[in-house]
């Protein structure tokens, strides 16, 4: 029976490549697009990598892996199909010539063994030319311009193959002879690709076992969970009857939210692991390669492709992922509302990698779900309901964690699985406060007066009149939520456009910029000023430097007149959404879409002109904040 052979496919086309057929060319992902395509479409898309490519904008150099794949599969596998490269014999070829670079059918082979000049060149049967062996011996190119001068010369600097004659034409570049760049390139660039390939793909390998884990894990806690849920609940089912079945739900969900995101990483891995593994493959064979045209034509796709392999970011796994947790965070409250109970959620990591407080936090974390495992000892064996409450209440009052983070949950009625509001534990950074103009009091509030002392150091804010916070905000993939509380009180009327206060966020290069930020692309922020339009003291918004929304009546403008104004901010990194909300009139002013989340952002606290006003600013942060039912209606609201 003939053996099928099966050769290499385009992968824009589908169609396998034939020797002889449409040639190969490369793809910046390291796959092969056939001639016919790069001629026919605009734009060529990866079937398996699922990467679009605009024709006009690249590079699609020759494949030469897959020619050579090509080639030896049909010497091997199909030889009648390999014709003697003298086309006027058109006999089959029976060998292959290095030096000629030639195929040989008996007749020219055996001419070709008589001849002198020809007689000791190494002839290589087709059968015996494998992948393995029968590599081409490069081929001496001329120099256009100097005809019989071979281009053994490479000029790094204008990247192109020179002969001895033009060196004198290049004598500012930096030139090599071109055996020595090539070794270089082999050896060094493409060995150095393929050392980072091979870790990368033991990294994700290790990821992925790590997602397996913390799935293998999750069932073992699942269960743990339902156990943990009949027994709390079979203490309390006189009152509880309706609820524990809206929590089962809720675990159910919360679990299937865990295997969706792990899911997810797994797709993401495998992705990862067939792109590394083809670069890995490709760049092997083409450092085997020994025709230089193409190790040359080819070089800046491979090492590309190798680079955005080796940098890809790949998914983070922490151990604490698995251990679904039930909140208690209404204990103490449960004999009053005790329809409340409950409720599960996936654990969050609310600090981010740039947060120098995330390792303190992950110690935190294992402190926690250490007792709470020992809670659910407790809720077993204990009968009495208030005991349990007593303790529980204790207990997580003695965590440093709840006095930092506070995690709520909004409700949401469309969302698959309880979503969680981090009160994150902003605070002001004291290092970067403008001395100039403001100053942080003993009782830590931000005050619109030059401090007495001016301590030395570096990295103070110089324009802007306030400060930032100590960490940009975190990527926790749900809404985070911080208030500041000012007191306010005028020496004397205001003029138009005066600044009293302002609060927001910006990108880390907007900072410093101004005095405000409010004026500044990637910024969105909230401002008190006297207003010139409405003659009163406002509340303005803004958006990347323009104004959206405008509210009147703050405070009076007059001598004397002094408020306390709370305000709270919601950033959603998810829904790529800012919203402003007024605590004491208890509704949403403003809500502002689209915020790029891309790079980092920085909470920003400004307060202004001491001559006209006095401002004191206070943080309200983590556990610290009244998180009432009314307030988590107007986030979702803003939010939807």
């Amino acid at each position: 029976m003939a053996t099928v052979v099966k050769l290499p496919q385009c992968r824009v086309c589908h169609t396998s490549y034939k020797y002889g057929g449409p040639d190969p060319h490369l793809l910046p992902c390291l796959h092969s697009v056939c001639q016919t395509c790069l001629d026919t479409a605009d734009t060529l898309t990866c079937d398996i990598c699922q990467e679009t490519f605009d024709k006009k904008q690249t590079d699609f150099p020759p494949d030469v892996v897959v020619l050579k794949d090509i080639f030896h599969q049909t010497a091997e596998n199909d030889g009648s199909s390999v014709l003697c490269t003298n086309k006027d014999d058109g006999n089959q070829a029976m060998s292959w010539c290095d030096e000629c670079e030639a195929f040989l059918c008996e007749h020219c082979q055996a001419s070709h063994e008589d001849m002198k000049i020809t007689r000791s060149h190494a002839v290589v049967p087709l059968e015996n030319l494998t992948s393995s062996g029968g590599e081409p011996t490069p081929k001496t190119v001329y120099c256009t311009e100097h005809a019989d001068h071979p281009l053994q010369l490479y000029d790094e600097t204008c990247e192109q193959r020179i002969c001895f004659k033009c060196k004198e034409n290049h004598s500012d570049c930096k030139v090599n002879d071109i055996a020595t760049v090539c070794q270089h390139l082999k050896e060094t660039v493409l060995e150095e690709g393929q050392k980072g390939l091979s870790q990368k793909i033991e990294t994700i390998r290790a990821i992925r076992d790590q997602v397996h884990e913390v799935v293998k894990m999750s069932e073992v806690k699942e269960e743990e969970g339902k156990e943990f849920l009949k027994h709390t609940f079979s203490e309390l089912r006189n009152t509880l009857n309706q609820r524990e079945e809206g929590v089962s739900l809720q675990l159910d969900q919360s679990f299937r939210a865990v295997y969706d995101m792990n899911n997810s990483r797994l797709s993401k891995l495998e992705m990862e692991e067939a792109k590394c593994v083809t670069a890995l493959g490709y760049c092997q064979k083409f450092a085997a390669m020994s025709s230089v045209d193409a190790l040359f034509r080819a070089r800046k796709t491979v090492v590309s492709r190798t680079n955005e392999c080796i940098t890809t970011e790949l998914p983070h796994v922490r151990d604490t992922e698995a251990a679904v947790t039930l909140s208690r965070q209404d204990f103490t409250d449960l004999k009053q509302s005790i329809s409340s109970f409950g409720g599960y959620y996936i654990p969050m990591d609310p600090q981010s990698e740039s947060n120098p407080e995330g390792s303190t936090m992950n110690a935190i974390r294992t402190k926690i779900n250490k007792l709470e495992a020992d809670n659910m000892l407790h809720l077993q064996v204990i009968k009495n309901r208030d005991q349990q409450i007593e303790q529980l209440s204790s207990t997580m009052n003695s965590l440093e964690y709840v006095s930092s983070v506070a995690v709520h949950f909004l409700p949401a009625s469309e969302a698959p699985f309880p979503v969680p509001l981090l009160c994150i534990h902003l605070k002001y950074d004291k290092d970067r406060v403008n001395l100039d103009s403001v100053h942080i009091n003993t009782e830590g509030d931000l005050v619109n007066r030059k401090s007495g002392t001016r301590p030395a150091g570096e990295g103070r804010l110089k324009k802007y009149d306030g400060t930032c916070s100590t960490a940009p905000l975190p990527r926790a993939g749900c809404p985070q939520y911080w208030e500041m509380k000012s007191r306010v009180s005028l020496h004397k009327p205001l003029t138009p456009d005066l600044l009293i206060l302002e609060v927001g966020v910006c990108r880390k290069e907007q900072r410093d910029v101004y005095h405000c930020i409010s004026g500044e692309p990637s910024s969105w922020c909230m401002t008190i000023v006297q207003c010139h339009t409405h003659g009163g003291i406002c509340r303005r918004t803004y958006k990347e430097g323009k104004r959206v929304l405008h509210l009147p009546d703050t405070l009076p403008n007059t001598a004397g007149a002094s408020r306390t104004l709370h305000y709270g901010v919601v950033y959603d990194d998810t829904r790529k959404k800012i919203v402003f909300i007024d605590v004491k009139e208890k509704k949403v002013m403003s809500t502002l879409d689209n915020v790029d989340s891309r790079q980092s952002l920085w909470p920003m606290f400004g307060v202004y002109n001491p001559a006209d006003l006095t401002v004191s600013m206070t943080l309200v942060v983590g556990s610290d904040i009244n998180m009432t039912e009314e307030k988590k209606a107007m986030i979702v609201k803003a939010l939807s």
